[in-house]
């Protein structure tokens, strides 16, 4: 297993985008909003998503610590047991505890972000007992095969099944942040994705945690382009919007769809590098998200009409290898 920790990125499009429909929402429903301002909380927003994983990879390494008092408490006991006194020592002993211990880099960063599950202790106590009653766990100590990839496989198997889905570790993480239970996900994948590519060569000086964007430049760039620019054209949009919707009068068209449509307008018409269909996807999965169950055949037929029109006027134009249809 070889580490593959530059192609390990936080943040992607579908992020950002749901980073720029929050500040646009909340840009629009604030009297004398400043969209300079806007676009400094933007992106402390995005920078937040780099937190939130830092809290999960020391969540991941704080169950050892309570893993290994529960086995030391359990020698102590007044009537300990044959396997109290000689515990299985493979899951404290895990090869991915061990790399994330050593590490130079992440203990710095660690030290500097102020992360940890210290105060949550019990709680994570409380959870490794649960995990310890579960087959995947019995079965992991019971393989005979004992390499650095089946570590990997109990760990994340720890995180999908018990921590990751934990109401009380989601509820700690919503106190830290309101946003980071629905930023969890690309968060995980973002951890997952770290520890399958911890390599057993790995020296405490290597640099194993994930990187913020997988392009800096491009995407900070398509974060501003896409907010101001939706909020230049916004009246445009609106108005084109309004022509479309024959049954339904501008005001009656919910805030969030509005939005919704503004933004893909925005990104159809100034994006030139991303394809039509690409664009209409990403906001019809907002939609889902963000909207009534009604919203995503409204947007998708009002998109498609206007789509139509704009490219026969030259304003919605695509170039590059794939993009010309």
């Amino acid at each position: 297993m070889k580490g593959n920790k530059q192609q390990v990125s936080l943040v992607n499009r579908r992020f950002l985008r749901v980073k720029i429909f929050q500040a646009l929402y909340a840009f629009y429903r604030t009297e004398g909003a400043d969209l300079q301002k806007s676009e400094r909380e933007l992106f402390e927003s995005v920078t937040q998503l780099n937190q939130l994983y830092l809290h999960l990879l020391a969540l991941i390494m704080h169950v050892e610590v309570a893993a290994r008092e529960i086995l030391e408490a359990n020698k102590n006991k007044k009537l300990p047991t044959h396997d109290d006194l000689n515990p299985n020592m493979r899951f404290v002993n895990n090869r991915v505890f061990k790399i994330l211990k050593e590490n130079k880099s992440l203990q710095i960063i660690m030290e500097r972000a102020k992360v940890s599950w210290n105060e949550e202790h019990d709680e994570l106590r409380k959870a490794f007992k649960q995990f310890k009653t579960e087959d995947a766990f019995n079965l992991y100590l019971a393989r005979e095969d004992d390499n650095l990839e089946v570590d990997i496989d109990i760990i994340v198997t720890l995180f999908k099944e018990n921590l990751g889905v934990s109401e009380f570790v989601l509820t700690k993480l919503e106190e830290m942040n309101i946003y980071w239970r629905d930023d969890l996900p690309y968060a995980a994948v973002a951890l997952i994705k770290t520890i399958q590519s911890l390599d057993a060569s790995m020296i405490p000086e290597s640099s194993i945690i994930a990187d913020l964007y997988k392009n800096k430049l491009e995407d900070q760039k398509f974060v501003k382009e896409l907010l101001r620019k939706t909020v230049d054209f916004g009246d445009d949009y609106g108005a084109l919007i309004a022509e479309k919707a024959v049954n339904w009068e501008t005001e009656r068209i919910a805030p969030l769809d509005m939005l919704l449509m503004k933004m893909a307008l925005c990104e159809l018409e100034h994006f030139d590098s991303i394809p039509v269909k690409v664009s209409l996807n990403e906001y019809i999965e907002l939609a889902k998200i963000y909207s009534t169950p009604k919203s995503k055949l409204f947007i998708n037929g009002i998109l498609d009409k206007l789509v139509v029109d704009l490219k026969k006027i030259d304003r919605i134009s695509k170039e590059g290898r794939g993009l010309v249809e």
